[in-house]
């Protein structure tokens, strides 16, 4: 019997919690290099496995179960995004990656951005670039499911740790029937993608990696171009998992109910189907200007909006950086926009978007209505009271302003405006597309890798959470 010891601070009991389950994602990327014949990765991943399984098991066992409350699960949460992505960092280190960029590949991977640092992914094992992928197929459907399969606080705790990853759904609060919905869409979701890739002529192992990095919309491919590298086919399959994955899980879970008209009728996937053409066409008319062929400027229009504003970041055979500029600052603005609110998507939400604008044109028509009459702001059936719309507003002012300084830093480091802010926002959206030019990208000073991946912390954790949370190490 294992001797329990004195009751521990919650926040070491939930990090022992989240590095069983780290223990228990190895063996996935350990049982392929068992049967790829992968010596080195075998024993990288094994023995990584054998220490965090038995030691996080003797600790989970040893520790009695605290009282768990909401500071708690924000402090946990983050402590946890940090050592997944330390200790993620070795495999890669191991396979001779420096230790900067393998800890930027591997945040990357956890914070489910998708920006990279190696050149061609193509040359990595099997089974370390399945767990490259890994990391965003669980970063998308969060961390906090797992924990929902080892836990069983209160719900008052689940839903610190939901808030605290910026990812809180509307579903009604119970913690199995959360978990296990939202498990059991992302898995059918998942073979389905994989499927459709694979009949479409991917190789199976590819078109698994490239349905997992579409349905997260990670964005991370197993080579150096992408999914478009396998011709139109696959690339329009590709686009549909993406704008599965920027669709809310309340609205799937509707869908698969029957609901189809509440799905339909949520403002944010009507926005999506405005947005996509509109701005698909705009970028079909720059694409016709620099007279390439016109079937794939209609392709790369669309799979660049679609990746951009589901904040993917997958690309095609075009390359961003042979772009021109007036290119590259729509798709910044669709990689600050975001898709639905409560999806596997970065930005800054569509949710949030609309509200502004319903904000904005309630006080253009605010003169035209006599003193005093309310106008309140509705969003589908709900009613956003003023202080969400501020808080909304403090939050959108909040973020483009850390985008903006972020990208002025860069600028010292003698970086253009444009390729600047673009490379700050997909970091910060958790996009991953990269406009510059590969000699400037991979030749980037650590300085700046370590700020892009400051930059993808705040833009998966969100910024009201992420000030809740250095409070909540304050009042530690």
């Amino acid at each position: 019997m294992i001797r329990q010891l004195p009751a521990p601070h919650p926040i070491l009991r939930l990090v022992a919690d989240f590095l069983l389950i780290f223990g228990v994602l190895l063996l996935i990327p350990l049982g392929i290099a068992l049967f790829t014949g992968e010596q080195q990765q075998a024993l990288t991943f094994g023995v990584m496995a054998a220490v965090f399984l038995v030691s996080m098991f003797w600790l989970r066992q040893s520790l009695p179960s605290p009282v768990i409350k909401e500071r708690h699960a924000a402090i946990a949460l983050a402590a946890g995004w940090i050592l997944y992505s330390l200790f993620s960092a070795v495999p890669f280190i191991v396979f001779g990656l420096q230790p900067v960029d393998a800890f930027f590949e591997a945040f990357s991977g956890w914070s489910d951005t998708g920006l990279t640092m190696i050149p061609d992914p193509g040359i990595l094992p099997y089974s370390l670039g399945f767990f490259r992928v890994l990391t965003q197929w669980v970063s998308g459907l969060g961390i906090v499911m797992f924990m929902l399969f080892l836990r069983g606080d209160s719900a008052r705790a689940a839903r610190g740790l939901f808030e605290a990853e910026g990812r809180f759904e509307d579903f009604t609060f119970n913690l199995w029937h959360i978990g296990r919905t939202v498990t059991l869409i992302y898995l059918a979701y998942t073979l389905v993608g994989f499927l459709g890739l694979w009949a479409t002529g991917v190789p199976a192992f590819h078109a698994l990696t490239h349905a997992i990095t579409s349905l997260s919309t990670g964005g991370f491919s197993s080579n150096s171009v992408g999914v478009g590298l396998y011709g139109a086919a696959p690339s329009l399959v590709a686009m549909t998992i993406m704008l599965v994955g920027g669709i809310s899980f309340s609205s799937h879970q509707a869908l698969m109910v029957g609901k189809w008209r509440k799905m339909w009728n949520n403002p944010e996937v009507r926005a999506l189907l405005v947005i996509i053409p509109l701005f698909a066409g705009l970028l079909l008319l720059e694409l016709h200007i620099t007279g390439s062929n016109p079937g794939e400027q209609i392709l790369n229009g669309f799979f660049y909006v679609v990746s951009a504003v589901t904040t993917c970041g997958a690309g095609t055979t075009l390359q961003l950086s042979h772009l021109p500029d007036r290119v590259i600052f729509t798709l910044i603005f669709l990689m600050m926009t975001g898709a639905a609110y409560g999806s596997t998507t970065g930005g800054i939400k569509l949710w949030r978007v609309l509200i502004i604008f319903k904000l904005i044109q309630r006080e253009i028509r605010r003169p035209f209505y006599p003193p005093g009459t309310l106008l309140p702001i509705r969003m589908g059936n709900n009613i956003v009271s003023d202080q969400t719309a501020i808080q909304i507003m403090a939050f959108v002012l909040l973020y483009l302003g850390i985008g903006m300084v972020g990208a002025l830093f860069f600028m010292l480091f003698g970086y253009r405006a444009l390729d600047a802010l673009f490379t700050v926002f997909s970091a910060q959206g958790n996009v991953g597309l990269n406009a510059m030019p590969n000699a400037l990208y991979y030749g980037m000073h650590p300085i700046l890798k370590i700020q892009l991946m400051l930059h993808m912390f705040i833009g998966r954790v969100e910024i009201f959470p992420l000030i809740y949370l250095l409070r909540s190490f304050r009042s530690q």
